[in-house]
Formats: structure tokens, sequence, C-alpha cells
């Protein structure tokens, strides 16, 4: 028995998370880049820098969906796919809480991490919450991939 590959739809599951995940990562790098101390606050760098990447993946992931690359590369793409999923989800989750503990962190005896560095708490803890939204939207696309994977492997 072989297995037969769904095409693409732009209203299917799957790409429902990719636009959630897109706009989940955009929406961190929107708020991030608008911050004016991101880049002496080490949490904020690198949680733009997963976002950013995690954002050209998923789109990248969109158009290869789009152009059914799963055919043309059965033992490579949905094994790839997966693994990226796996790792930008977990980088986000980690992330995103070492960010929310940099702005609950204290700086001075008043003033926390965020505060001191990017002006505020309120773009920190807003970063942190859409990486969240991210992992969680990487999670639904980890559980749909592996459940491809797996019926790939096994029919």
């Amino acid at each position: 028995m072989h297995y037969s590959i769904p095409s693409f739809s732009f209203q299917s599951y799957k790409s429902m998370l990719r636009y959630c995940e897109m706009g989940c990562a955009f929406i961190v790098f929107l708020i991030l880049y608008g911050a004016e101390g991101r880049q002496d606050l080490a949490e904020a760098h690198y949680l733009m820098v997963i976002c950013t990447c995690s954002l050209i993946f998923c789109g990248g992931a969109l158009m290869a969906d789009m152009y059914n690359i799963q055919i043309q590369y059965p033992d490579l793409w949905p094994l790839s796919e997966f693994a990226l999923e796996v790792t930008f989800m977990t980088l986000s989750f980690f992330a995103a809480v070492t960010m929310m503990s940099a702005c609950r962190w204290t700086y001075n005896d008043d003033e926390s991490f965020c505060d001191h560095y990017m002006g505020g708490s309120f773009r920190g803890n807003a970063s942190a919450v859409f990486a969240f939204g991210l992992s969680f939207a990487l999670l639904g696309s980890v559980n749909v991939t592996y459940k491809r994977v797996r019926k790939y492997q096994y029919s």
C-alpha cells in the first residue's frame, strides 16, 4: 500500500496553523524591532532572532506545501519539516520563558530589566505572550507532521 499525499489547500488545518505561526512570529518581530534597547537585552535579541528564523521557515514551508515538495522528496521533506518544527517550537517556548523572567527580575531595587533596557515591561511581556502563541501553533503543526510522517513510514 502506498501513501498518497493530499493536495494543497489554503483553508486546510495545516495552512491555518502556518498562517498563525507566521502572524505570531511577525508580531514578535515588530514589537521587538520597535523597542529602543533590544540590542542591550540579550533575551530580547535572541527572541527576535528565533522569531525571524521561524518566520522565514514558516514561509518556506508554506511554499513547499503549496508546490507539493513532498512528492518530489518523500524521504527528506517530512522528516526535515518535523525536525525544524520541533526545534523552533522548543526554542520559541524557552525564549518566551526567559523573556518573561527578564521582565520580572529587578535590575535595581525598583526597576526590571525590561524597564531599564526597553523602556517598559509591556513590550517584553507582549512579545513573550506572542512567542508562546508561536510555540503552541508550532505544537499543532508538529502533531500534524508527526501523523503524516508516521502514516508515510508505516504504510
